[in-house]
């Protein structure tokens, strides 16, 4: 296995920290996101605005790949010729990727749904390579609204529990690498921020997050 160690004395004395303007913030996320900020320029961070602009497609593409990609590996074992059926011993969740998969597949629905979630996968690349250009790393919440409680989660719809996945989903898309790091709160409920640079920056991307960590902490 490869082991990445921390070197947190090759980076730039003044970190250049991308921040983006984000809607669908719960208030509490909001006023955390805003106070970090504050708090690492204090430390000397040079916060750059960046903008993704197709941010808001990637919820959509994201699930319509995931749902095909899932349904095309798992349809094998339905338990239609052997085996338990699937709709038996699977979740919601499972059966929905599966229909949903199934639906997106289907030959006349190519073109409309897959292909085009693949277009938004290779935009959302470009335009976070681009910001990334700008900017040593991104900077911004791992979920938008406080976590919910359990057993909450069985009364909320689909689409309410896909929205918490707002945030993190575009990153997947892009191929950056990211990590969620703990650095605020809410009355004793986490509030997590995404530290995200390049593909393959993994050694950055540890190194950026642990000197967040000490200086919004100090």
């Amino acid at each position: 296995s490869n082991e990445i160690k921390l070197n947190l004395k090759n980076l730039p004395k003044r970190l250049k920290v991308g921040w983006m303007s984000i809607d669908g913030l719960s208030p509490e996320v909001a006023r955390a996101y805003e106070k970090l900020l504050k708090r690492l320029e204090e430390k000397n961070y040079v916060l750059e605005k960046v903008g993704i602009r197709n941010i808001g497609l990637a919820l959509q593409a994201y699930y319509v790949l995931t749902y095909s990609e899932f349904f095309s590996s798992t349809r094998r074992f339905d338990g239609r010729r052997y085996g338990k059926k699937i709709e038996d011993v699977c979740g919601d969740e499972v059966l929905r990727r599966i229909v949903g998969g199934s639906t997106i597949t289907q030959a006349e629905f190519e073109g409309e749904y897959y292909e085009r979630a693949k277009k938004v996968k290779e935009v959302l690349k470009r335009e976070f390579e681009g910001a990334l250009d700008k900017v040593d790393c991104i900077f911004i919440p791992t979920v938008p609204r406080l976590p919910w409680k359990v057993g909450e989660g069985k009364k909320m719809s689909p689409e309410e529990i896909y929205a918490s996945d707002a945030l993190t989903n575009p990153v997947n898309l892009a191929e950056c690498c990211a990590i969620s790091i703990p650095v605020a709160e809410h009355d004793s409920l986490p509030i997590g921020m995404q530290v995200i640079c390049k593909k393959a920056e993994e050694g950055k991307m540890f190194s950026i997050a642990e000197k967040i960590m000490r200086d919004v902490s100090s």
